[in-house]
């Protein structure tokens, strides 16, 4: 097997039984070259025309050529081996208008169904990698992949015998899974940024509860007295630096991080039930979250504040759920709170 590496694409060349979700003779077949094409982010020619154009001028066959694209540029791509296994992933990986392509190389003949298991376990693996890494789609789910995400799974021809099962049960698929969970983590990391540590200020971004929403919705309700501050821009500028640093307390982020937990694997899960549902009385652990950030950055005189936000609820608070209004409602307060006394 040979790994070619260019600036526009990532070719193996070989000789493979293939199993395949590409788009470009996928399914399964004999091939000789697996190949991962970068193309623009805004492409919209007739994909298969297009391929088959770009495999003709590297004077390969089209008939023995299993082809992606992916709009990932290919220095972004990761290449993986486990030596004990004889597995090499090579993986490019995006959000935002790009995909997850996943070419799997297994130094050994398998079955047509263990390439079928390699398939179903690099898919699990992918989807716990979106987990590890907190990606979450529009409606607050948790992401599993694009519409064009692609895995192909390439093994040595079958000679004489063959493994007929590689599901996470055996050594083969546990291996498998770790190369690929890691893998698109270090891809992901590697073309967005994406770290498991990002500070929980940029996971509420994630979620459309920005920097600038908070400030603004803090403001809403200050009502300045004599001897405040009457600076507005200065105020935010003040309260946007305390709010940065508030959240890089690392209780504050575990507070707001249970909170996001709470609202979206169990409130919004059903796992609450009809309380959750309905933010019914009974249900006070989402006032404690609040309290608890509010006091612990403002003090005991942030719990009135508190009250006042969360009765009020103005800005943002207005939509968020049940956890979450509550776990801002105390980041806010408290901030507004220690902000105001250190004047």
């Amino acid at each position: 097997m040979e790994i070619e590496k260019t600036g526009d694409y990532i070719a193996v060349h070989g000789d493979f039984e293939v199993l395949s979700s590409a788009f470009y003779n996928g399914g399964y077949r004999r091939a000789r070259t697996l190949i991962n094409l970068h193309v623009p982010s805004d492409f919209d020619d007739d994909a298969v025309m297009y391929f088959d154009s770009f495999v003709k001028t590297l004077k390969l066959s089209p008939e023995t050529t299993v082809g992606m694209m992916t709009a990932v540029p290919v220095a972004n791509a990761r290449i993986l081996k486990e030596e004990e296994e004889g597995i090499t992933a090579i993986i490019t990986a995006g959000i935002s208008s790009a995909t997850v392509n996943i070419i799997l190389t297994i130094d050994k003949p398998l079955s047509q169904s263990a390439m079928a298991n390699v398939m179903i376990v690099a898919t699990e693996a992918k989807t716990a990698a979106f987990y590890d890494l907190d990606l979450r789609d529009c409606n607050g789910d948790l992401f599993t992949g694009d519409l064009t995400d692609s895995v192909v799974v390439a093994c040595a021809p079958v000679r004489n015998k063959a493994d007929l099962f590689a599901g996470k049960g055996t050594e083969l698929g546990k291996r498998v899974y770790e190369v690929v969970r890691e893998g698109v983590k270090a891809a992901l990391q590697s073309h967005n940024g994406l770290r498991m540590d990002r500070p929980i200020l940029k996971r509420l971004e994630e979620r459309g509860i920005t920097l600038q929403a908070m400030v603004d919705t803090a403001l809403e309700l200050y009502v300045p007295v004599e001897g405040e501050e009457r600076d507005m821009d200065r105020l935010r500028q003040r309260l946007e630096a305390m709010i940065i640093g508030e959240t890089a307390d690392t209780n504050v982020a575990l507070l707001l991080a249970a909170a996001i937990h709470a609202d979206e694997q169990e409130i919004q899960k059903d796992r609450a039930g009809n309380e959750g549902s309905t933010d019914a009385a009974s249900i006070v652990a989402d006032e404690l979250i609040g309290i608890d950030i509010a006091e612990y950055i403002g003090g005991k005189r942030a719990l009135f504040n508190f009250f006042y936000y969360d009765t009020r609820k103005p800005g943002i608070l207005r939509r968020l759920g049940v956890f979450m209004d509550d776990a801002i409602g105390g980041l806010i307060a408290g901030c507004m709170s220690k902000l105001l006394q250190e004047q």
